[in-house]
């Protein structure tokens, strides 16, 4: 039974919260929706904040945010997370007026929050120089023990395994909006290698690479064409704190879960095999760096 919906909130931790947060505007299309003397909220559409950049000494992802179905799945994730020996980090939802959440720590050491619905009142449209997109779609995290994190993702929180590589380096986990993946999951030191924002159109791809110039920033990868059962559109470039930020379109929803089957997928594709992507360019350098490291300030709750 799926107790997640889709992705919800993102937490990340900046040296430099002026400049994060504007470059969320200028670049991304983001508006401010709430602001503290140490954090920044931003939303993209009608819920209250996808993306809050917290000040820190250091950048960092803090929390992934998973918006449940119900506030009952929240309280059936944290049932499963407790009885499985998940440590709980927190039991208050991180976006004001969110009824319920709470934060635990999965196996390699993310920190995960399950919480209700973000309150949807933020008006739908608004006017901005970036490349607006429409809304925070799926995250790709880095992690010691791909297994674990897949059987923590499918047991606690009910997710579906949509593909997976031959050699179980990486696999997508989807939510219950169906879209192919909500979580893809890789093999490496932990932490998030990238965020992604589903394009408006396919057309937004081209106008963030024409923003990305007047920025001075270099593409990552792209523009190109996902394979897999995914089957997106995508282009990469790597923020002023080192993240890398997807822009997808057309990702693949799967309309009836009863028939779909999980396929395997080459690690190391052949001549002729490239799902990485069909237009044959294959990833730079750049996207194999890590992106965002975890934040230790859990580690530091804890000691204080």
């Amino acid at each position: 039974m799926h107790l997640i919906a889709q992705l919800g909130h993102l937490t990340i931790e900046t040296a430099n919260l002026p400049v994060a947060a504007q470059e969320a505007q200028d670049m991304l299309g983001f508006r401010i929706s709430m602001r503290d003397m140490d954090r920044v909220s931003l939303t993209s559409n009608r819920r209250r904040a996808e993306i809050t950049y917290i000040a820190a000494a250091c950048p960092a992802v803090r929390s992934i945010g998973l918006e449940a179905v119900s506030v009952d799945a929240v309280k059936e994730a944290h049932r499963r997370a407790l009885s499985a020996g998940f440590e709980i980090l927190s039991m208050e939802p991180t976006v004001r007026g969110t009824e319920a959440g709470f934060v635990f720590q999965g196996p390699s050491g993310h920190a995960f929050e399950v919480h209700s619905a973000v309150p949807r009142d933020q008006l739908p449209d608004y006017m901005t120089l970036g490349v607006r997109p429409a809304r925070l779609d799926h995250v790709s995290i880095t992690v010691r023990n791909v297994a674990e994190t897949r059987d923590m993702l499918s047991e606690i929180l009910g997710m579906k395994l949509s593909d997976t590589a031959d050699d179980e380096t990486f696999l997508f986990m989807r939510a219950a909006d169906g879209y192919h993946h909500t979580i893809a999951v890789v093999q490496g030191e932990p932490g998030l290698h990238h965020y992604s924002l589903e394009a408006r159109d396919v057309g937004d791809l081209f106008r963030i690479c024409d923003q990305l110039s007047h920025f001075n920033r270099p593409l990552v990868w792209g523009p190109g064409h996902h394979g897999a059962n995914a089957q997106s559109y995508f282009t990469y470039y790597r923020d002023g704190d080192g993240c890398i930020v997807e822009h997808s379109y057309g990702m693949t929803k799967i309309a009836n879960e009863s028939i779909y089957r999980p396929q395997v997928w080459p690690a190391k594709p052949g001549p002729g095999e490239d799902w990485l992507n069909l237009w044959g360019v294959p990833p730079t350098d750049m996207f194999g760096s890590p992106g965002l490291p975890l934040s230790d300030c859990w580690q530091r709750a804890r000691v204080a």
